[in-house]
Parts: C-alpha cells; structure tokens; sequence
C-alpha cells in the first residue's frame, strides 16, 4: 500500500472536512466576542463558553441525557408511525383508484395545515402526557411520508410492472418485489423531509405542555432567567437533530446502494 497516497488521502479528507466547518467556526468565534465584550447584553446572549459550562454540568448529572431521551423517543415514536402508516396510504393511494379518490384531497388538503395550531387542540382532548405529543408527530409527518410514497409510486417506470406482469408475477409480489423497491428512493426522501418536522412538533410541544424533553428544558431555562441553559438546550436539540440526519443519510446510503 502507498503510505504516501494514504497520507495524501487523508490530508484532503482533513481540508474538506475544515472548509465544511469553517463558517460555523466563525460564527461561534464571533458569538464569543460580542458577548464577551458586552456588545449584547449577557440575558439575551450569555458568552459561548459559559452556555458551553452549563451544557456540560447540565450533562454530567444526567438532566440534559433524560431531556433529549424524552425529547428522542416521543420523535422517533411519532415519525415511526407516521411512516407506516403514510406509505402504506401513499402506495396503495397511487395503486388502487378507489384508495387514491379517498385519500387524495385529503393528503392535499391536510399537507398544508401548519400542525403547530394543533397544539392546543390536542392538549384538549388527550392532555399533556407523552401520548399527545406523539400523536401530533404522526400526524405532522405522515403528510410528506404519504405525498412522497405516492408521488414515488405512481412514478414508477411502467415497464418494469410490465414486465414482472409478464412473468405471471401476483399482484402481491408486483408490490412487494418490484413497485416498493422502485419507490424507495422518493419514500425515504419523505422521511427524511419528515425527520426535522418531527423535532420541531416534539419541541414545541414540550414547551408548551411540559412533561420533560428538551423543550421543557428550555422554557425552564427562560422562566428561570437561566438564559445559558436556554442555548445549551438549543445546542442539545440540535446536535440530536444533526446525529439523527445524518443517520438517516448513512441508512439511505446502505439501503439505496443498488441506486
């Protein structure tokens, strides 16, 4: 093996990798500056460092790893569903006519909806407990989850359903074998549009209802006056958002590698 090529490799891999970081090196760097020398005030932008030290305090005594777990596991819970059931809707709506006349207006109708608003719709009927929470995430994710599936469906290249036809191929298998594995890569586009909208409504709800997670965390945070732990929660949310996505590509990655 050429330990000089292998060297070079690396050096390349280590520049990339510091061009992709670097404006967020800057920002970070100039957050520091404005907040050290009081050009904001400290409650409205304590310094880096000192949300940093919250960050980590907040860590070694376990309150920021239960708050992401609950925040992590009512998203995961929500999207889980959600894409169940949204492609199994998305497939059969550009599948079978009479799924696709029912299910049609409303995926068009209810895509749109900001799911925010159901917040307190929610709360009302279920209260404010883990259930609501990932109930509303199902259905905010189940919008793009469906569109996508359906849309990936219906774009499947008519041939290769042709051609499984010919076969003698079952209309069970065609789904399975052939249509599904066609679709795949706009489905997981779907999930993956769906991941982050998923973190926001468990957010949101959380700060609005309570019960724990990252959003509680953070409206504590301002209730407080603890304006660090605030940012340390931000950072937590999305260092969890930032780990899951890029998850998500690898699993897409392993998945789609056929493509």
């Amino acid at each position: 093996m050429d330990v000089t090529r292998t060297v070079g490799l690396d050096r390349n891999d280590a520049i990339a990798a510091a061009k992709s970081i670097y404006s967020l090196v800057l920002l970070l760097l100039l957050w520091e500056f404005v907040a050290q020398y009081d050009m904001v005030h400290s409650y409205f932008l304590p310094p880096l460092s000192d949300v940093l030290a919250t960050f980590y305090e907040l860590t070694a005594d376990g309150t920021m790893l239960e708050h992401a777990y609950l925040t992590f596991r009512r998203a995961m819970a929500g999207l889980l569903l959600a894409c169940l059931l949204g492609i199994v809707v998305g497939v059969l709506a550009a599948r079978n006519r009479i799924m696709g006349w029912f299910w049609d207006p409303i995926i068009e109708v209810g895509y749109p909806v900001p799911v925010i608003a159901l917040v307190p719709v929610f709360m009302f009927w279920f209260g404010t407990g883990d259930l609501p929470k990932i109930m509303l995430v199902a259905v905010g994710c189940f919008w793009p989850v469906a569109i996508n599936a359906r849309n990936a469906t219906r774009e499947v290249d008519e041939n290769l359903v042709w051609s499984a036809r010919m076969m003698g191929t079952s209309d069970r298998r065609l789904l399975r074998r052939v249509v599904v594995p066609a679709a795949a890569p706009g489905i997981i586009s779907g999930v993956q549009i769906a991941l982050p909208i998923a973190l926001i409504v468990t957010f949101v709800f959380e700060m609005v209802a309570g019960g724990g997670g990252l959003g509680h965390l953070e409206i504590q945070g301002v209730r407080s006056f603890e304006s660090a732990q605030v940012y340390a929660s931000l950072i937590a949310i999305m260092i969890v958002g930032f780990t899951l996505d890029r998850g998500l590509r690898y699993l897409r990655g392993r998945l789609l590698a056929w493509t």
